[in-house]
């Protein structure tokens, strides 16, 4: 069996462990460095970020857009800001551009450009690719870790996990990292995914592909959680959209702990306001003049000039009024129309777990790890980074600026 020494491995060849890379490398010379990565080639992941965009960071990024540990998010962010991100890749030539609501993209607009640039980079200071393999075990005897598969095996002084989560598994995600590190004594807290689609139990095929900008409201026996504005977008299935991943959080929380922030709860509901920018007395306003308008029509056409069609008749549906013609509609079914178009309801049910997130929420805590190096309390030059902490953010490029940062962070902290 081979076996290669080296200063620093780094195991996973995502965006933590690509980050973690370039920067040992840089400090500790060519062949002080060596990438781990299970899959065939490195960065798969990286290359679906952002619909294939990749966001690489928020102008935005502070801790109030992350949940998890507080103590890991303040270091990580303290040390790695917007400004500090777009730095670090203007140094490996990757040319940024600006979009709405802080989010930064390359300015090619393809992630395939950051993924190059990190391992161009990575080949120019030396730190070696080596893909395809599956790590078994790792140890640690005499001050020295030995990461071992089949075929070989990597002594190293130091270790950085990078393995990232479960999530998303069709890009080639597991709990690979959390096993190893369990093996180690560093423990994570409860897993479940975020950033997802929310199945729910009402089924409308009619809404397959209809989208709509408002906003989404969780709530949790009759109490509200949490709000977010943005577009909507429905399936015959599910409710989805960068406002829907946002709540997901908790929704994915209250299935897979039976709690949301600690608090235990029987039951969930969403709330959709696809009117989100009128009163229910202007929308009532707005439909005793269609009444008129319509007034031949079947009552299902009476939002058509405000909402999507299908999302229109969907409504009236839900109101029970579809075969009633406008002009037969009441001042009470005037009312029901408004307030469902404002509080169109949908009951959460259990996802199809990491399959479709994008993130996972849990991870390792500050309980384990130090926050100002990220290394392991129990395990000397032991680093822990990305998304193996316990730390997620919300959409738009907080979690790849996490990832970034912490991966960096580890690195620098060898000593």
């Amino acid at each position: 069996m081979e076996t290669r020494k080296v200063k620093t491995a780094v195991i996973g060849g995502g965006a933590s462990g690509l980050a973690a890379a370039i920067v040992s490398a840089e400090r500790f010379g060519k062949g002080s460095t060596v990438i781990i990565e299970r899959q065939a080639r490195t960065g798969r992941k990286l290359l679906a970020t952002g619909n294939g965009r990749c966001n690489i960071t928020n102008r935005n990024a502070s801790p109030e857009h992350y949940h998890g540990d507080e103590k890991i998010i303040q270091s990580v962010l303290g040390k790695f800001s917007p400004k500090d991100c777009e730095n670090f890749f203007n140094k490996i030539g990757v040319l940024l551009r600006d979009e709405d609501e802080g989010r930064v993209y390359p300015y090619s607009n393809q992630a395939s450009t950051v993924l190059d640039a990190m391992r161009m980079e990575c080949e120019r200071l030396g730190a070696e690719e080596i893909c395809g393999f599956t790590v078994t075990s790792v140890t640690k005897r005499n001050g020295m870790f030995y990461i071992c598969s089949d075929e070989m095996t990597i002594e190293s002084e130091n270790v950085i996990f990078a393995t990232g989560s479960q999530a998303s598994p069709l890009l080639g995600a597991n709990d690979t990292g959390y096993r190893l590190l369990h093996s180690l004594k560093i423990e994570a807290t409860p897993l479940f995914p975020a950033l997802s689609p929310v199945s729910t139990k009402e089924k409308y095929k009619s809404l397959k592909g209809v989208r709509a900008k408002g906003s989404v409201t969780l709530w949790a026996d009759d109490q509200k959680i949490i709000s977010r504005n943005g577009e909507i977008q429905f399936t015959d299935y599910s409710i989805s959209g960068i406002c829907v991943f946002e709540i997901s959080r908790y929704v994915n929380e209250f299935f897979m702990l039976g709690k949301i922030a600690g608090v235990k709860y029987k039951s969930l509901q969403i709330s959709v306001n696809v009117m989100k920018d009128y009163s229910l007395r202007e929308i009532c306003d707005y439909l005793v003049k269609c009444r008129e308008i319509f007034s031949e029509c079947r009552a299902g056409e009476i939002l058509s000039g405000a909402l999507n069609k299908k999302l229109s008749q969907t409504l009236i549906q839900v109101c029970g009024l579809a075969s009633k013609p406008c002009y037969l509609l009441s001042g009470q079914d005037i009312k029901d129309i408004a307030y469902t178009a404002k509080n169109f309801l949908f009951t959460p049910v259990i996802c199809d777990g990491y399959k479709s997130s994008q993130v996972s929420a849990g991870g390792v805590s500050s309980e384990y790890v130090i926050p100002e190096t990220l290394m392991a309390r129990n395990v000397k030059n032991l680093y822990v980074c990305g998304e193996l902490l316990n730390v997620d953010g919300d959409c738009g490029g907080y979690n790849l600026h996490f990832a970034f940062g912490s991966g960096i962070l580890a690195a620098k902290s060898i000593p």
